[in-house]
């Protein structure tokens, strides 16, 4: 997202923010489309480009503020909340020796 908002007149396609973010295109086009629904991106059949409402891209504007003072504390929010929906997925799985 904040690719896309930082360069808010480029189109992109799935292949191109793969690269940027070093991560695999399947997963990037997933994002994407995401991204669409909510309202951040806007598409067509192969590019994606920024088109937020003006109340959405104050809150990226926001966002890309709060990254860019404190990178560190976002970083660890974000790997934090992913982390810790992580172990609870793994601990429904974990044998119990009271049970």
């Amino acid at each position: 997202m904040l690719l896309f908002h930082r360069e808010p007149a480029l189109r992109r396609t799935a292949a191109e923010v793969a690269r940027a973010l070093y991560l695999q295109e399947p997963a990037v086009a997933e994002l994407l489309r995401a991204l669409c629904g909510a309202g951040i991106l806007a598409c067509d059949d192969a590019c994606y480009w920024y088109a937020p409402s003006e109340a959405l891209a104050r809150s990226v504007d926001r966002l890309d503020q709060a990254y860019r003072d404190n990178l560190v504390g976002v970083t660890h929010l974000i790997h934090d909340a992913t982390q810790k929906s992580a172990m609870r997925f793994s601990e429904a799985f974990r044998w119990r020796k009271d049970k």
